[in-house]
């Protein structure tokens, strides 16, 4: 079984510091990158935020990693201009993009730039949606759509993705509607959980997935998110033991605090390694 270890890119730092630490999470053995789709910091680092699908072209440009974004918003671009988007990374890749996606959640970064917030009900079926049309846009020669949010016609998307059928695509919303639309229609869902503590909730979001899936080929992946002052690497490789054993295969580092991670990129290597070993 191949298990992938993507590195979070530390989003509050500076954008050249941003780019070391890629650069850097390459050079130890990481599968890919991912960075995530906000567009400022309130109380948290200095830094920017690059945004997050230029970002990550440039990484892909400069790096041989795969990458993506955790998680892209949904209602932040229209559903034809995000798949052209990806399309497009695909493409200059050379297959090493995957879409990972939300309904978005953070009402004063949609109103500070000039989005509508809308009920949670309404940003999971416009989410959905959108991915039903990307899938068209992406597989068909000509598409014609006609939905509740979003419609097209006579919509062709030239170049069409590298990645055949298309690139993967990964559900990273929580809430149960998002979970079990995923179960059925796209290819893969990211549970957050604590490396250490989360395994046991992570599991009973898990088992709902599991009910829809099937026998079809399905990845389950894991974002976690700990602060490297204050936990062990052996507490690291432990708790990715259990979470493998439960069939994750795409787990996510994020360390804390943002400004120090190219020295932590040092410490983590070891764990990336150590499961390197493992699999051969």
């Amino acid at each position: 079984m191949k298990i992938e270890f993507w590195y979070q890119l530390p989003v509050t730092a500076e954008v050249d510091y941003i780019m070391k630490c890629a650069l850097k999470a390459e050079k130890i053995g990481f599968d890919g990158v991912t960075h995530e789709d906000h567009f400022w910091v309130i109380k948290e680092g200095s830094g920017c935020r690059p945004e997050c699908w230029t970002f990550l072209t440039a990484v892909a440009m400069k790096t041989n990693l795969k990458v993506a974004p955790l998680v892209t918003c949904i209602p932040y671009r229209p559903p034809t201009l995000l798949a052209k988007i990806i399309t497009t990374l695909d493409q200059l890749s050379k297959g090493r993009v995957m879409l990972i996606y939300g309904a978005g959640w953070w009402k004063e970064e949609f109103e500070a730039f000039g989005y509508k917030w809308e009920p949670n009900r309404v940003r999971v079926e416009r989410t959905i949606e959108a991915i039903e049309l990307i899938k068209k846009l992406w597989s068909e020669e000509v598409v014609t759509f006609e939905g509740k949010y979003y419609k097209v016609k006579n919509c062709r998307l030239v170049p069409r993705p590298y990645q055949k059928p298309y690139p993967p695509i990964l559900c990273g919303g929580q809430g149960r509607k998002m979970r079990i639309y995923a179960a059925k229609n796209v290819d893969g869902w990211v549970g957050i959980a604590n490396i250490v503590t989360g395994l046991e909730e992570y599991l009973k979001k898990k088992k709902l997935v599991d009910r829809y899936v099937g026998k079809r080929k399905f990845i389950y992946g894991l974002s976690t998110r700990f602060n490297m002052n204050k936990i062990t690497i052996d507490d690291i490789i432990k708790g990715v033991e259990g979470f493998i054993k439960n069939g994750v295969t795409w787990i996510n580092f994020r360390m804390d605090p943002d400004s120090k991670n190219l020295e932590f990129l040092d410490k983590i290597a070891y764990v990336i390694q150590y499961f390197k070993e493992q699999m051969k």
